[in-house]
């Protein structure tokens, strides 16, 4: 029984509009704020005064200066890295809130229950899936640019001229895109339910990802058609960020405030998305609220391997 995304989407909103889910936001936003401005200050960190009378070695940054760019590039994707360790366990708690369903209390099982096993999986299931979207954009751009290469080769210098100086050359991105961005999209909807088959379901990386294909099979539109409003948005808002802080460096006091802005509304997206999708993970599966009950009946849920139907018309 494929999904209902009217009434996939109204239930996660109802979910994650509650008490629970304000307060799910609130932490989330404070944990990227701090997440940020770590990675800001590796960033910006200076190189130290050192000993009086010690002389710089050769080749590395005098005293008193920023480092490098390199150097502190490398840094910030560290830091942003392992930053994770912050937000992670707001996430699982999120998936489980969510699909409990509590709205205005949060047991303490949702909390603590296998917390840190689950955040080490969370965070390794994370940086595959990332590891996964990298390489397929990689590859879509080279694929893009060798095929223009081999179709500019092919047509008349008369026919290049008129496409390149046209009104229509901007819809010559269109299919750039489409090769780029759906198999991006096709991984990220295959995957959406490995948070709640870690955080719920007890999964190990190898099984949540494989219970999240099969779940997910046969619904990917369906589901696609259910966040990409949210999604939307919050691309929308990163691009307009990015218009109103273009000269902004990383260094610059301007991009910690634009990178609090987009923390702001990332956090309430994301929340607004786990409800959605962790809406339609209990559609397909059946497993639902509340969860202390659902760990003390069956550890493993009911259909382990992640191919029961939706129970809800």
């Amino acid at each position: 029984m494929g999904l209902h995304v009217r009434q996939v989407v109204a239930g996660g909103l109802e979910r994650a509009l509650t008490r629970n889910g304000a307060l799910l936001m609130t932490t989330l936003f404070v944990a990227s704020v701090l997440q940020s401005a770590f990675v800001w200050v590796l960033a910006t960190t200076y190189v130290p005064l050192g000993m009086a009378g010690a002389a710089a070695p050769s080749g590395a940054p005098a005293p008193g200066t920023t480092l490098p760019t390199v150097v502190s590039a490398t840094a910030a994707l560290l830091g942003g890295i392992t930053g994770g360790v912050l937000t992670i366990p707001i996430q699982i708690v999120a998936v489980r809130t969510l699909v409990d369903d509590g709205r205005d209390r949060l047991p303490e099982l949702l909390v603590f229950r296998r917390l840190g096993w689950t955040t080490l999986r969370y965070f390794v299931a994370t940086l595959l899936r990332l590891l996964a979207i990298f390489a397929l954009t990689f590859a879509g751009v080279i694929a893009v640019f060798l095929g223009t290469i081999a179709v500019v080769a092919v047509l008349p210098q008369s026919l290049r001229t008129a496409l390149t100086g046209s009104a229509y050359t901007p819809l010559l991105f269109v299919p750039a895109l489409v090769v780029v961005l759906l198999p991006v999209a096709f991984v990220q909807l295959s995957f959406s339910f490995v948070g709640q088959e870690l955080a719920v379901r007890d999964a190990t990386v190898p099984t949540a990802f494989v219970r999240s294909w099969r779940v997910v099979a046969g619904n990917r539109l369906r589901l696609g058609a259910a966040v990409v409003v949210p999604y939307g948005i919050n691309l929308g808002f990163s691009l307009l960020i990015g218009e109103f802080v273009p000269e902004a460096t990383f260094r610059s006091p301007v991009a910690l405030l634009g990178q609090t802005a987009l923390a702001l509304e990332s956090s309430v997206v994301s929340i607004l998305i786990l409800g959605i999708t962790s809406q339609a993970w209990i559609q397909l599966t059946g497993v639902d609220g509340p969860l202390e009950d659902y760990w003390a009946g069956s550890p493993d849920g009911p259909d382990p391997d992640g191919e029961g139907s939706a129970t809800a018309d």
